[in-house]
C-alpha cells in the first residue's frame, strides 16, 4: 500500500514540475516501541538531481570512524529494494529518489545517531538558511490544519489509488 501512495504522490508532485524525496528513519526496533517516520519531500528538478550525492556523503559521515559496518555505510537499494538490503530488525534511514533508487544507512548506535540528518541535509540540499534547521517546528491551530489537510485531499484526490476500491 506504501508504494501506492507513493506512486501517486510522485504523479501528483509531477504534474507541479516536482520531483520527490522519500526519507524514512526506522528506530527502537528491538525494544518493543517500534518507530518509524516516512517524509515526503517535493523538489526541484535540480535539487534533485543533486541529492544521491549529498546523500551519499551525509550518509558516509553520519557515524563515527569506529563503526561496526564501515564497509557498509551506505548500501544501494536499486537492485534489492530496501528489505532485501538489510537485514529484518536492524534501526535504518533510508532516502529513496523518486519510485527507484535509494541509499540505506544501518544504524549503529541510535544514541549517536542524528535523526535530524535527513533535514540537514535538505537544508543543505535547497540552500536554505542554517537557522532554518534549528527552528523549532510550528504548531498551528487545528482550524489551520484541518484547512491544510482538506486542501492537501483536494489536491490528491485526482491521483488517491483507493478511490478505485469502491
Amino acid at each position: 500500500e506504501v508504494r501506492n501512495f507513493q506512486k501517486c504522490l510522485i504523479q501528483m508532485f509531477m504534474t507541479a514540475g516536482k520531483e520527490v524525496l522519500f526519507l524514512e528513519t526506522a528506530t527502537n526496533l528491538t525494544a518493543h516501541k517500534h518507530h518509524a517516520v516516512m517524509e515526503v519531500i517535493p523538489v526541484g528538478q535540480e535539487a534533485f538531481a543533486k541529492s544521491p550525492m549529498y546523500f551519499k556523503k551525509a550518509l558516509q559521515e553520519a557515524e563515527s570512524d569506529w563503526s561496526q559496518h564501515a564497509a557498509k555505510a551506505v548500501i544501494e537499494t536499486k537492485s534489492k529494494g530496501l528489505r532485501g538490503s538489510i537485514p529484518p530488525n536492524f534501526p535504518y534511514m533510508y532516502v529513496q529518489f523518486g519510485y527507484g533508487n535509494g541509499f540505506v544507512h544501518v544504524i549503529d548506535d541510535e544514541r549517536k545517531f542524528n535523526k535530524d540528518l535527513g533535514r540537514q541535509v535538505i537544508v543543505g540540499l535547497l540552500k536554505l538558511p542554517a537557522e532554518v534547521m534549528h527552528r523549532k517546528q510550528r504548531v498551528d491551530a487545528a482550524a489551520v490544519q484541518a484547512s491544510m489537510a482538506a486542501q492537501f485531499r483536494k489536491q490528491f484526490a485526482p491521483y488517491d489509488w483507493t478511490k478505485a476500491l469502491d
